[in-house]
């Protein structure tokens, strides 16, 4: 970095939604991230030299030998930074002997904040699965919150910058929590709430898809269904009763080990409503989940293309009829299970339409576990 060269935070160009870091020239009001030139970033130079503070030079040559938690670490967190040295495999041309001694040092001003040996892997023992050989360097001890970067003054080499802080994680969850709302089938994904590069338009409600999906066995009109909604099961675009309640379950055990940290600002439609995004998400699939259970109580076993080959990106482009497969036993137990989890967790909230939602998904489980009973 050049002495006129500031460090800030800002929100991503283009309407991408979340912060990056960048470096700012305060003498010509340039804008870059950590690697290339940003444009879209309308950022003058006076806007730079009088909202952030100048950071003196690094002295340190970023090294990806040296490795830390891109995420970041929570202050009372074990924190280690992993130094390798290639041996065997793709990168064996390059080699890094790391120094003896590593420092933390603040991104600010490069103020050392702590110092530690580094300790060797298996006696310095390459790795089989990496090829590496491989140092640890132990700053747990370091709690303050800020933004530090490993510094290794015997190569003059550094680390990317990285922060501990009590909300390092905060994005992470709220992006996690967002992935389910890319998988939505029949929903369009639309800025705000889809980043630029992910837009589409509403997927699966052509011709003889999901709006008006048929038995696969016999597809005809009579045997129509609305099974549009819920989310799509991978790499593919089939829905699946046996595949989605391992997810639906671990959702709401993650809700219910820890219901504060939720939040109701995720950047899904729903966000703002007052009840916490990840339950938003979690009721998008159990709403199709509950158009899945016919009259008797049983449960379809999954609406899907009657081809693997079909499949084209993005979903919208997928104009192949859609068949749903009848009810199973594994599908009716699973849903059941589901069904019963979930109405505990909607029940729970001090909400009148989510209770009474809870007592639909309570009726719900009742009805799929009393079908086998009725089959014996």
């Amino acid at each position: 970095m050049k002495d006129d060269n500031v460090v800030f935070s800002s929100t991503r160009p283009g309407g991408q939604g979340g912060y990056d870091l960048y470096i700012g020239d305060t003498a010509t009001g340039e804008v870059w991230s950590l690697n290339s030139y940003l444009s879209g970033i309308n950022t003058s130079k006076e806007e730079l030299g009088a909202s952030y503070t100048q950071v003196n030079p690094f002295t340190d040559t970023i090294a990806e030998f040296i490795k830390t938690d891109q995420f970041g670490y929570a202050p009372d967190a074990q924190k280690i930074a992993v130094i390798s040295n290639p041996v065997t495999g793709y990168n064996s041309a390059q080699s890094f002997t790391p120094g003896n001694t590593y420092k933390v040092r603040k991104v600010s001003d490069t103020t050392e904040v702590f110092s530690g040996e580094l300790f060797s892997w298996n006696s310095g023992s390459t790795h089989g699965q990496s090829g590496d050989q491989v140092w640890w360097f132990d700053f747990s001890a370091l709690t303050a919150p800020g933004n530090y970067y490993i510094s290794d003054p015997a190569n003059n080499a550094g680390s990317h910058p990285f922060s501990i802080n009590t909300d390092v994680y905060d994005d992470l969850l709220k992006q996690a929590v967002r992935t389910f709302y890319y998988q939505r089938c029949g929903m369009a994904k639309e800025v705000p709430y889809a980043e630029s590069n992910w837009v589409d338009v509403s997927c699966h409600l052509g011709v003889e898809q999901d709006l008006d999906c048929r038995l696969v066995t016999n597809p005809v009109a009579s045997t129509s269904k609305d099974l549009s909604g819920g989310w799509h099961d991978a790499g593919d675009y089939n829905k699946y009763i046996n595949y989605t309640d391992v997810a639906v379950h671990d959702l709401l055990s993650a809700y219910e080990e820890n219901p504060a940290i939720w939040g109701d600002g995720y950047d899904i439609p729903e966000s703002g409503n007052g009840i916490p995004d990840l339950l938003d998400e979690i009721k998008w699939e159990l709403d199709w989940m509950l158009k899945m259970q016919i009259a008797d109580g049983s449960v379809l076993h999954k609406v899907s293309a009657l081809n693997w080959d079909d499949a084209e990106s993005p979903p919208s482009h997928e104009s192949t009829v859609r068949r749903y497969a009848p009810a199973t036993a594994s599908a009716t137990i699973n849903s059941c299970g589901v069904f019963a989890h979930a109405a505990i967790v909607f029940k729970s909230l001090p909400i009148t339409s989510m209770q009474a939602y809870g007592e639909e998904l309570e009726q719900a489980a009742i009805s799929a576990w009393r079908y086998p009973i009725f089959l014996r």
